[in-house]
């Protein structure tokens, strides 16, 4: 099953919101979009009402949701439920979840994201090892969407061959490079195809005036802190997305010679100054602002469908200015994409807070609806006539209408579980957004899956904290020079001796295991 990742249904984003919330994009499920919710007999939600659910869920924006946010309010009257949201900064998002797993005390819908150790960190497998959640796996045959989840995601998102979880579905071939479209006319140059075409346009972006300014306050390329940006470029010099197979064994990929030779491109970049030397403290709104506001020509992104909003931003202070993208970059094993593993995060259900069967069926019968026409199409364009209205019989936004279809879906994607390729109703695409849907269905068939996405190792779990700092210290270092080829090799041997060698040994194990 684990090399079927790359097989994850190909369906993708076959069309896209005209809005920055693009991020909501996921991999394409097998759900088609069924009529009616579940209406298991089990569940007293379906005759009584409105069910309360209570959930914790993470936000980006600068200030969280609005209370009266009119998508959730009319999701709310779809499904006869009351939602008790806490929402919580994505920053400080890790910490908050660890004081109520600490504290034993989650609503009843928690997303799992952000732990050191993945979704399945040594407090969540504690967890789920000691019954404190409902396992779900056997209830979804019961109802008509849920069942038809996407097997390979369900599997990734699994512990033990069980599932306690459902998944926030995400586009599987996401990454590429978004890019000041403007910057390169002006410039003369065409989309780089190449590892050397690139760098070449990261050149020109810091050093040619792109904005014509006459000024030299330009860089090339926008990295941030945590430098993923640095894993997806990786993939195009060969680099296998975060494990490979070597000689039938599996091996981290920042251990190998492509991952070197994509640090020694970022070194090369940093020490020619053509991207932001602040980038291993700058967060991602610092980086998105330095990119938007003119002060960077290119981000090698982990989400491409940011593209939308970012171009938006950029026109909101230069009306000829413009944002784009290209995926296709050619390196020395041909063209790839790192594959994500078709979800961001996970609901689990804990059972301190839904004390009975009939509740957690009435919860799952909540998300089972979110299929329904209507809801999909809730979900992903907005209340008719607020954030859209109809021309043709498709989806169109006026400018007011595209303002608020912003801000008030920006939410939806933390608590949504379906995708736009869910919603019958079909939108009016702008050549940006027909550009991003095409990419997205192309590009599976180069997408670089993890072949341990869904395998786990005691030890890496446990000692996430002290490996993950280990590692992403030590590229830190060699990008600003402080360490060579045989600091970087030091420190891989010190990640090994801390934990890493036991770690790759248990990821094997449990491989092998599931090759049977």
């Amino acid at each position: 099953m684990l090399n079927k990742k790359k097989r994850v249904k190909a369906g993708v984003c076959l069309t896209v919101l005209s809005l920055s919330l693009l991020s909501a994009c996921g991999d394409a499920t097998d759900t088609p979009a069924a009529t009616g919710g579940a209406q298991n007999t089990n569940s007293p939600a379906a005759s009584q009402g409105p069910a309360t659910i209570s959930f914790m869920l993470p936000y980006f924006s600068t200030e969280p949701p609005k209370a009266d946010n009119p998508v959730f309010k009319k999701l709310e009257e779809l499904t006869n439920t009351k939602m008790n949201i806490t929402w919580v900064p994505n920053a400080a998002y890790k910490d908050k979840l660890s004081v109520s797993l600490a504290s034993n005390d989650l609503p009843q819908v928690t997303v799992i994201a952000n732990l050191d150790g993945g979704n399945y960190a040594p407090s969540i497998l504690n967890g789920v090892r000691s019954g404190a959640f409902w396992e779900i796996g056997p209830m979804l045959k019961d109802y008509p969407n849920l069942s038809k989840l996407n097997k390979d995601v369900l599997e990734n998102v699994s512990h033990d061959g069980k599932l306690y979880a459902l998944y926030r579905p995400r586009v599987i071939a996401r990454g590429g490079i978004i890019f000041r479209k403007d910057w390169l006319d002006a410039l003369g140059l065409q989309e780089p195809k190449t590892i050397d075409e690139l760098y070449n346009v990261l050149k020109a972006f810091t050093l040619n005036d792109p904005d014509k300014n006459g000024k030299n306050d330009t860089y090339g390329l926008i990295s941030r802190k945590g430098i993923a940006d640095l894993d997806m470029l990786s993939g195009f010099f060969g680099a296998g997305n975060g494990w490979e197979l070597q000689d039938g064994k599996l091996v981290p990929s920042f251990t190998t010679k492509a991952y070197l030779d994509a640090l020694k491109f970022y070194r090369r970049l940093f020490q020619e100054k053509l991207m932001n030397p602040d980038f291993a403290v700058s967060e991602g709104n610092q980086s998105k602002a330095l990119f938007e506001n003119g002060k960077g020509g290119a981000i090698i992104s982990t989400a491409i469908d940011d593209v939308v909003g970012n171009d938006r931003e950029i026109k909101k202070l230069n009306p000829n200015g413009a944002a784009d993208i290209v995926s296709r970059i050619q390196g020395p094993k041909g063209e790839r994409i790192l594959a994500s593993s078709g979800y961001n995060g996970i609901f689990m259900f804990p059972k301190k807070s839904i004390k009975t069967e009939a509740e957690m069926r009435a919860i799952l019968a909540f998300f089972d609806k979110m299929f329904q026409p209507d809801i999909a199409n809730l979900l992903n364009w907005g209340v008719e006539g607020k954030h859209y209205h109809l021309e043709n019989g498709k989806a169109v936004s006026t400018e007011s209408e595209q303002k608020l279809k912003v801000d008030d879906l920006l939410p939806v994607p933390q608590l949504s579980i379906v995708m736009n390729t869910d919603a019958p109703l079909e939108g009016v695409s702008t050549p940006l957004e027909q550009k991003l849907k095409t990419m997205f269905k192309e590009n599976v068939s180069i997408a670089v899956p993890n072949p341990a996405a869904s395998l786990i190792s005691a030890t890496l779990s446990e000692k996430s904290g002290e490996l993950d700092k280990i590692r992403n210290d030590a590229k830190v270092k060699y990008i600003l020079g402080e360490i060579d080829d045989n600091g970087w090799n030091s420190e891989i041997e010190k990640w090994r001796k801390s934990g890493g060698d036991q770690g790759i040994e248990e990821i094997n194990a449990e491989y092998a295991k599931r090759k049977k």
